[in-house]
């Protein structure tokens, strides 16, 4: 009997293990059709709260038709509720408006690339709030992805397509923080709560928020003058980004620390480059899409630095999954 009890924990564990790599592989390839995609709604959109809202407000709907048997009625606490709340400000306000915003203005390969320092951000949140002090080997991943970041953001080059490409990627910064703020206030109440829920209900308030802030915006605005490009990566960022992509993240989030769950960020550059570069060749998608050397190089920079901060901590655990969460 002990002996079938370890087997079926073993088959359980591996069940999970093969998942959990499942579901990132796939958040992948799904974030770099986000970045791609929305970049041609964000062009399209004239206003960035307008698109914020639209795809926010979309999502919502489509989260509201799935619960009840896709997703478990809510049923959570008076404080879980201003949990959520919070949640959701950080994500639709915060996180979508100042990414979209930013996509507007730069080419989709730096977003993906950015958002290669969620891990980063999490770690080093994470140690803040447990009053860690880094290690010499964190510091010195931390510096080696600043400086790929600056490479990046290129300070010492002037002219109106690098400062307008610059400014993009300083709002993508913005809501790179926010999303790393988001993935460790939601670690916990993804292992205390269906992740579904969590997931539906913060961007449904979320979605409550922004309302008042750009609705008028979007009602009033020239549907006429959005081209089919922009409503499909809106739909796109609907569908996949904020339903799909979202519900896989917290469901990781569910098994595994927020650390592990961002190491899948860490493809994103190189899928969302690859990507990029086809479809330029191709030419369905216009614009400069800055895939130079030093793109490239600030891209070694950002994900060695990462990895030396990371990597060793998950080799040190011996296993990629976490044990069961509390239900």
């Amino acid at each position: 009997m002990v002996a079938q009890a370890r087997s079926r924990g073993k088959s359980l564990e591996t069940m999970r293990r093969a998942t959990s790599y499942t579901l990132m592989a796939a958040h992948v390839v799904l974030a770099a059709g986000t970045y791609v995609l929305g970049k041609e709604a964000a062009v399209g959109f004239a206003d960035p709260g307008a698109l914020t809202l639209a795809r926010a407000l979309g999502a919502a709907v489509c989260l509201l038709l799935l619960s009840g048997w896709a997703i478990p009625r809510p049923r959570f606490t008076a404080g879980e509720w201003l949990r959520l709340l919070i949640l959701g400000i950080i994500l639709v306000p915060l996180n979508q408006y100042t990414f979209l915003r930013g996509l507007k203005l730069t080419a989709p390969s730096h977003p993906a690339l950015l958002y290669a320092l969620t891990p980063l951000g999490v770690l080093l949140l994470a140690s803040v709030l447990e009053r860690r002090w880094p290690s010499r080997r964190n510091v010195g991943g931390v510096l080696a992805a600043l400086l790929g970041v600056v490479i990046i953001l290129r300070p010492w080059e002037q002219g109106a397509a690098v400062v307008e490409m610059r400014s993009g990627d300083l709002w993508v910064l913005a809501a790179v923080l926010a999303w790393v703020v988001y993935t460790v206030a939601a670690g916990r109440t993804c292992q205390e709560r269906d992740p579904r829920a969590v997931t539906a209900w913060s961007l449904i308030l979320g979605a409550l928020v922004m309302t008042p802030i750009s609705g008028h915006t979007l009602v009033t605005m020239d549907f006429a003058a959005v081209h089919l490009g922009a409503w499909l990566g809106l739909v796109y960022m609907v569908l996949i980004t904020s339903v799909a992509m979202m519900l896989a993240w917290n469901l990781l989030l569910r098994y595994l620390g927020p650390v592990q769950v961002a190491i899948c960020t860490n493809a994103q550059p190189p899928a969302t480059a690859a990507l990029s570069a086809v479809l330029a060749g191709f030419g369905i998608l216009s614009g400069e899409q800055d895939l130079g050397p030093l793109f490239w190089l600030g891209t070694v920079l950002v994900v060695a630095g990462v990895a030396l901060v990371q990597v060793p901590d998950i080799v040190a655990r011996g296993r990629l999954v976490a044990p069961t969460a509390k239900r």
